[in-house]
Protein backbone atom coordinates (compact mmCIF):
# COMPACT_ATOMS: atom_id res chain seq x y z
CA UNK A 1 0.00 0.00 0.00
CA UNK A 2 1.57 2.93 -0.99
CA UNK A 3 2.05 5.96 1.74
CA UNK A 4 0.39 8.92 1.67
CA UNK A 5 2.67 11.80 3.24
CA UNK A 6 0.32 13.50 5.09
CA UNK A 7 -1.29 10.33 6.93
CA UNK A 8 2.85 10.12 7.94
CA UNK A 9 3.56 13.70 8.95
CA UNK A 10 -0.04 13.55 11.12
CA UNK A 11 1.44 10.55 12.69
CA UNK A 12 4.59 12.24 13.41
CA UNK A 13 2.90 15.12 15.12
CA UNK A 14 0.89 12.66 16.98
CA UNK A 15 3.62 10.40 18.25
CA UNK A 16 5.49 13.42 19.45
CA UNK A 17 2.10 14.69 21.26
CA UNK A 18 2.12 11.55 23.08
CA UNK A 19 5.65 11.39 24.15
CA UNK A 20 4.83 15.08 25.43
CA UNK A 21 1.84 14.21 27.20
CA UNK A 22 3.09 10.97 29.17
CA UNK A 23 6.68 12.93 30.29
CA UNK A 24 4.13 15.20 31.50
CA UNK A 25 1.89 12.91 33.03
CA UNK A 26 4.51 11.18 35.20
CA UNK A 27 5.95 14.58 36.16
CA UNK A 28 2.11 15.16 37.26
CA UNK A 29 2.04 11.81 39.68
CA UNK A 30 5.18 12.62 41.18
CA UNK A 31 6.41 14.39 43.91
CA UNK A 32 7.33 17.44 41.92
CA UNK A 33 3.96 17.00 40.13
CA UNK A 34 2.54 19.53 43.28
CA UNK A 35 1.74 22.60 42.29
CA UNK A 36 2.84 22.28 38.61
CA UNK A 37 -0.92 23.67 37.24
CA UNK A 38 0.63 24.61 33.88
CA UNK A 39 1.52 21.21 33.39
CA UNK A 40 -1.72 20.27 34.21
CA UNK A 41 -3.51 22.50 31.75
CA UNK A 42 -1.07 21.33 29.58
CA UNK A 43 -2.07 17.81 29.39
CA UNK A 44 -5.33 18.00 29.45
CA UNK A 45 -5.08 20.03 26.27
CA UNK A 46 -2.73 16.96 24.72
CA UNK A 47 -5.57 14.71 25.66
CA UNK A 48 -8.70 16.09 23.89
CA UNK A 49 -7.14 15.32 20.90
CA UNK A 50 -4.06 13.27 20.23
CA UNK A 51 -5.96 10.01 20.78
CA UNK A 52 -8.80 11.12 18.87
CA UNK A 53 -6.17 11.84 16.19
CA UNK A 54 -4.34 8.10 15.90
CA UNK A 55 -7.73 6.62 15.83
CA UNK A 56 -9.44 8.51 12.95
CA UNK A 57 -5.85 7.91 11.26
CA UNK A 58 -6.55 4.18 12.32
CA UNK A 59 -9.89 4.63 10.52
CA UNK A 60 -8.81 6.07 7.31
CA UNK A 61 -7.10 2.77 5.27
CA UNK A 62 -10.15 0.21 6.93
CA UNK A 63 -11.90 0.27 3.70
CA UNK A 64 -9.17 -0.18 1.26
CA UNK A 65 -8.12 -3.46 3.69
CA UNK A 66 -11.52 -4.93 3.75
CA UNK A 67 -11.34 -4.39 0.25
CA UNK A 68 -8.37 -7.14 -0.07
CA UNK A 69 -10.43 -9.50 2.13
CA UNK A 70 -11.80 -9.58 5.57
CA UNK A 71 -10.02 -12.79 6.97
CA UNK A 72 -6.97 -11.47 5.04
CA UNK A 73 -7.72 -8.16 6.95
CA UNK A 74 -8.38 -10.21 10.53
CA UNK A 75 -5.55 -12.30 10.19
CA UNK A 76 -3.18 -9.63 9.97
CA UNK A 77 -4.49 -7.77 13.26
CA UNK A 78 -2.33 -10.57 15.08
CA UNK A 79 1.14 -10.11 14.56
CA UNK A 80 0.15 -6.03 13.87
CA UNK A 81 -1.61 -5.36 17.30
CA UNK A 82 -2.49 -8.13 19.70
CA UNK A 83 0.85 -9.93 19.76
CA UNK A 84 2.82 -6.63 20.46
CA UNK A 85 -0.34 -5.80 23.00
CA UNK A 86 0.68 -8.68 25.08
CA UNK A 87 4.31 -8.65 24.05
CA UNK A 88 5.39 -4.90 25.80
CA UNK A 89 2.20 -5.08 28.09
CA UNK A 90 3.99 -7.53 30.00
CA UNK A 91 7.74 -6.24 29.43
CA UNK A 92 6.32 -2.97 30.44
CA UNK A 93 4.18 -4.36 33.42
CA UNK A 94 6.91 -6.74 35.03
CA UNK A 95 9.75 -3.76 34.66
CA UNK A 96 7.11 -2.08 36.86
CA UNK A 97 6.05 -4.61 39.72
CA UNK A 98 10.50 -5.20 39.77
CA UNK A 99 10.68 -1.32 40.33
CA UNK A 100 8.63 -1.75 43.98
CA UNK A 101 8.22 1.99 45.30
CA UNK A 102 10.54 3.88 42.56
CA UNK A 103 7.79 3.74 40.26
CA UNK A 104 5.00 6.30 40.41
CA UNK A 105 2.02 4.12 41.33
CA UNK A 106 3.91 0.38 42.33
CA UNK A 107 2.21 -2.68 41.69
CA UNK A 108 1.14 -4.63 44.03
CA UNK A 109 -0.53 -7.51 42.36
CA UNK A 110 1.51 -9.19 39.19
CA UNK A 111 0.29 -12.71 38.11
CA UNK A 112 -3.43 -11.18 38.68
CA UNK A 113 -2.52 -8.34 36.31
CA UNK A 114 -0.60 -10.98 33.50
CA UNK A 115 -3.37 -12.99 33.52
CA UNK A 116 -6.03 -10.21 32.93
CA UNK A 117 -4.97 -8.85 30.36
CA UNK A 118 -6.96 -9.95 27.55
CA UNK A 119 -10.03 -7.94 29.46
CA UNK A 120 -7.61 -5.62 31.53
CA UNK A 121 -5.34 -3.63 29.65
CA UNK A 122 -2.70 -1.91 31.51
CA UNK A 123 -0.77 1.76 31.08
CA UNK A 124 -0.62 2.73 27.66
CA UNK A 125 -1.63 -0.70 25.88
CA UNK A 126 -4.94 0.58 26.31
CA UNK A 127 -5.17 1.89 23.03
CA UNK A 128 -3.52 -1.61 20.78
CA UNK A 129 -6.22 -3.06 22.75
CA UNK A 130 -9.61 -0.90 22.08
CA UNK A 131 -7.98 -0.58 18.02
CA UNK A 132 -7.82 -4.54 17.88
CA UNK A 133 -11.90 -4.48 19.26
CA UNK A 134 -12.22 -1.68 16.88
CA UNK A 135 -11.34 -3.15 13.89
CA UNK A 136 -13.19 -6.25 14.67
CA UNK A 137 -16.30 -4.22 14.58
CA UNK A 138 -15.35 -2.47 11.65
CA UNK A 139 -14.51 -6.42 9.82
CA UNK A 140 -18.46 -7.47 11.39
CA UNK A 141 -20.40 -4.63 10.74
CA UNK A 142 -19.32 -2.83 8.02
CA UNK A 143 -20.49 -4.75 5.43
CA UNK A 144 -23.85 -4.86 7.23
CA UNK A 145 -24.85 -1.01 8.30
CA UNK A 146 -22.10 0.71 6.00
CA UNK A 147 -20.03 3.97 6.76
CA UNK A 148 -22.96 6.18 7.54
CA UNK A 149 -24.38 3.69 10.31
CA UNK A 150 -20.95 2.40 11.40
CA UNK A 151 -21.20 6.40 12.50
CA UNK A 152 -24.25 6.63 14.05
CA UNK A 153 -24.09 3.24 15.76
CA UNK A 154 -20.28 4.90 17.30
CA UNK A 155 -22.16 8.21 18.32
CA UNK A 156 -24.31 5.81 20.43
CA UNK A 157 -21.64 4.31 22.13
CA UNK A 158 -20.37 7.58 23.32
CA UNK A 159 -23.45 8.40 24.34
CA UNK A 160 -24.16 5.16 26.36
CA UNK A 161 -20.87 5.88 28.26
CA UNK A 162 -22.71 8.41 29.95
CA UNK A 163 -25.09 6.42 31.49
CA UNK A 164 -24.04 3.15 31.81
CA UNK A 165 -21.23 1.96 34.32
CA UNK A 166 -19.23 -0.24 31.69
CA UNK A 167 -16.13 -1.74 32.47
CA UNK A 168 -12.82 0.25 31.96
CA UNK A 169 -11.80 -1.38 28.83
CA UNK A 170 -15.74 -1.35 27.43
CA UNK A 171 -15.41 1.93 27.89
CA UNK A 172 -12.14 2.90 26.33
CA UNK A 173 -13.13 1.26 23.24
CA UNK A 174 -16.73 3.13 23.27
CA UNK A 175 -15.56 6.46 23.84
CA UNK A 176 -12.88 6.50 21.10
CA UNK A 177 -14.65 4.55 18.56
CA UNK A 178 -16.59 7.67 16.86
CA UNK A 179 -13.37 9.36 15.53
CA UNK A 180 -12.45 5.45 14.47
CA UNK A 181 -15.57 5.84 12.74
CA UNK A 182 -15.16 9.21 11.47
CA UNK A 183 -12.04 8.04 9.86
CA UNK A 184 -13.70 5.06 8.14
CA UNK A 185 -16.24 7.24 6.75
CA UNK A 186 -14.56 9.85 5.09
CA UNK A 187 -11.10 7.76 3.98
CA UNK A 188 -8.14 9.60 2.79
CA UNK A 189 -10.15 11.35 0.05
CA UNK A 190 -13.00 12.26 1.89
CA UNK A 191 -10.97 14.10 4.32
CA UNK A 192 -8.64 15.70 2.01
CA UNK A 193 -12.14 16.74 0.17
CA UNK A 194 -13.62 18.48 3.16
CA UNK A 195 -10.69 19.85 5.52
CA UNK A 196 -7.10 19.06 3.32
CA UNK A 197 -7.75 20.03 -0.39
CA UNK A 198 -5.93 23.46 -1.35
CA UNK A 199 -3.87 23.32 2.19
CA UNK A 200 -2.30 26.83 3.05
CA UNK A 201 -1.21 28.38 5.94
CA UNK A 202 -3.98 30.62 6.82
CA UNK A 203 -6.20 27.40 6.50
CA UNK A 204 -3.59 25.88 9.20
CA UNK A 205 -3.40 28.79 11.16
CA UNK A 206 -6.96 29.22 11.46
CA UNK A 207 -8.04 26.09 12.67
CA UNK A 208 -4.59 26.15 14.68
CA UNK A 209 -5.96 29.25 16.51
CA UNK A 210 -9.73 27.74 17.15
CA UNK A 211 -8.10 24.61 18.12
CA UNK A 212 -6.17 26.67 21.24
CA UNK A 213 -9.69 28.64 21.67
CA UNK A 214 -11.77 25.83 22.13
CA UNK A 215 -9.64 23.54 24.21
CA UNK A 216 -8.51 27.20 26.72
CA UNK A 217 -13.01 27.16 27.27
CA UNK A 218 -12.81 23.29 27.80
CA UNK A 219 -10.35 23.92 30.28
CA UNK A 220 -12.13 26.72 32.07
CA UNK A 221 -15.70 24.74 31.99
CA UNK A 222 -14.09 21.61 33.92
CA UNK A 223 -15.10 22.84 37.04
CA UNK A 224 -18.80 22.68 35.68
CA UNK A 225 -18.90 19.25 33.64
CA UNK A 226 -16.06 17.38 36.39
CA UNK A 227 -16.86 18.73 39.61
CA UNK A 228 -15.59 14.80 40.96
CA UNK A 229 -12.06 15.36 39.55
CA UNK A 230 -10.71 19.07 39.99
CA UNK A 231 -8.52 19.29 37.37
CA UNK A 232 -5.59 20.82 39.12
CA UNK A 233 -5.23 18.34 41.84
CA UNK A 234 -6.19 15.56 39.82
CA UNK A 235 -3.57 12.18 38.66
CA UNK A 236 -2.74 11.63 35.29
CA UNK A 237 -5.30 9.26 34.55
CA UNK A 238 -8.29 11.22 36.35
CA UNK A 239 -7.42 14.21 34.00
CA UNK A 240 -7.44 12.06 31.15
CA UNK A 241 -10.63 11.13 32.07
CA UNK A 242 -11.67 14.52 32.23
CA UNK A 243 -10.44 15.33 28.60
CA UNK A 244 -12.49 12.09 27.33
CA UNK A 245 -15.83 13.15 28.62
CA UNK A 246 -18.44 14.51 25.87
CA UNK A 247 -18.30 17.86 26.95
CA UNK A 248 -14.47 17.69 25.28
CA UNK A 249 -15.30 16.10 21.99
CA UNK A 250 -15.50 19.61 20.91
CA UNK A 251 -12.39 19.97 21.65
CA UNK A 252 -11.08 17.19 20.44
CA UNK A 253 -12.42 17.21 16.78
CA UNK A 254 -10.87 21.11 16.90
CA UNK A 255 -7.56 19.68 18.15
CA UNK A 256 -7.37 16.99 15.40
CA UNK A 257 -8.39 19.16 12.71
CA UNK A 258 -5.93 21.41 13.32
CA UNK A 259 -3.15 18.86 13.68
CA UNK A 260 -4.03 17.41 9.90
CA UNK A 261 -4.41 20.63 8.15
CA UNK A 262 -0.67 21.60 9.62
CA UNK A 263 0.27 18.14 8.70
CA UNK A 264 -1.32 18.71 5.08
CA UNK A 265 1.01 21.48 4.38
CA UNK A 266 3.34 21.07 1.71
CA UNK A 267 6.28 22.27 4.13
CA UNK A 268 5.06 19.66 6.78
CA UNK A 269 4.56 16.93 4.61
CA UNK A 270 7.31 16.59 2.71
CA UNK A 271 9.46 16.92 5.71
CA UNK A 272 11.91 13.82 5.90
CA UNK A 273 12.23 13.54 9.87
CA UNK A 274 8.40 13.99 10.45
CA UNK A 275 7.69 10.96 7.97
CA UNK A 276 10.53 9.47 9.61
CA UNK A 277 8.74 9.58 13.26
CA UNK A 278 5.26 8.64 11.68
CA UNK A 279 6.98 5.68 10.14
CA UNK A 280 8.09 4.73 13.58
CA UNK A 281 5.00 4.89 16.15
CA UNK A 282 5.19 1.38 17.19
CA UNK A 283 8.27 1.29 18.73
CA UNK A 284 8.38 4.99 20.14
CA UNK A 285 4.78 3.82 21.37
CA UNK A 286 5.82 0.83 23.13
CA UNK A 287 8.84 2.00 24.57
CA UNK A 288 8.89 5.61 25.19
CA UNK A 289 7.26 5.01 28.50
CA UNK A 290 10.17 2.78 29.87
CA UNK A 291 12.64 5.25 28.57
CA UNK A 292 11.02 8.48 30.51
CA UNK A 293 10.46 6.68 33.33
CA UNK A 294 13.59 5.17 34.01
CA UNK A 295 15.15 8.61 33.25
CA UNK A 296 12.69 10.18 35.47
CA UNK A 297 13.68 7.73 38.65
CA UNK A 298 17.28 8.18 38.00
CA UNK A 299 17.40 11.88 37.69
CA UNK A 300 15.17 12.72 40.93
CA UNK A 301 16.67 9.60 42.95
CA UNK A 302 19.73 10.95 42.89
CA UNK A 303 19.08 14.79 42.50
CA UNK A 304 20.72 15.46 39.45
CA UNK A 305 17.93 17.63 37.85
CA UNK A 306 14.94 19.36 40.50
CA UNK A 307 13.65 21.75 37.79
CA UNK A 308 10.14 20.54 36.41
CA UNK A 309 10.61 22.32 33.30
CA UNK A 310 14.25 21.37 32.54
CA UNK A 311 13.15 18.04 33.46
CA UNK A 312 10.61 18.04 30.96
CA UNK A 313 12.44 18.50 28.17
CA UNK A 314 15.22 16.11 29.14
CA UNK A 315 12.25 13.17 29.68
CA UNK A 316 10.84 14.36 26.27
CA UNK A 317 14.06 14.09 24.29
CA UNK A 318 14.75 11.26 25.60
CA UNK A 319 11.49 9.40 25.13
CA UNK A 320 12.02 10.14 21.43
CA UNK A 321 16.04 9.25 21.01
CA UNK A 322 15.41 6.06 22.94
CA UNK A 323 13.19 4.31 21.13
CA UNK A 324 14.82 5.24 17.90
CA UNK A 325 18.08 4.01 18.99
CA UNK A 326 16.99 0.88 20.39
CA UNK A 327 14.56 0.58 16.88
CA UNK A 328 17.71 0.53 14.74
CA UNK A 329 19.60 -2.09 16.72
CA UNK A 330 16.51 -4.27 16.81
CA UNK A 331 16.64 -4.07 12.84
CA UNK A 332 20.01 -5.11 12.89
CA UNK A 333 19.53 -7.95 15.08
CA UNK A 334 16.80 -8.54 13.10
CA UNK A 335 14.31 -9.02 15.65
CA UNK A 336 11.57 -6.74 14.16
CA UNK A 337 8.51 -8.61 13.60
CA UNK A 338 9.43 -10.66 16.65
CA UNK A 339 9.21 -7.88 18.64
CA UNK A 340 6.10 -6.25 16.95
CA UNK A 341 7.63 -3.34 15.51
Amino acid sequence: MNRIAWIDAARGLGILLVVIGHALGGLIDSPLGAGQDGFRRAFFAIYTFHMPLFFLLSGLMITKRLEKGAWTFAKGLLPAIVWPYFLWSVVQYTLIYALGSLVNNPAEHYWPTILALPWNTVSQFWFLYALFWMHVLAIVLLPRIDREGFVLLALALKALVLILALPVAVKLVCNHLLFYAIGVWLAPAGLEKILLRHGSPIKAVVLSFLAVLVITATIAAVPDYGRDLPLLTASSPEISNLAWRFPAMTAGIFGVAAVLAVASLPSVASAKWLSFLGRMTMPIFVLHVMFIAGTRIVLTKLGLVTDPAILLVILVVVGMAGPLIAERIIHRLELKRFLGF
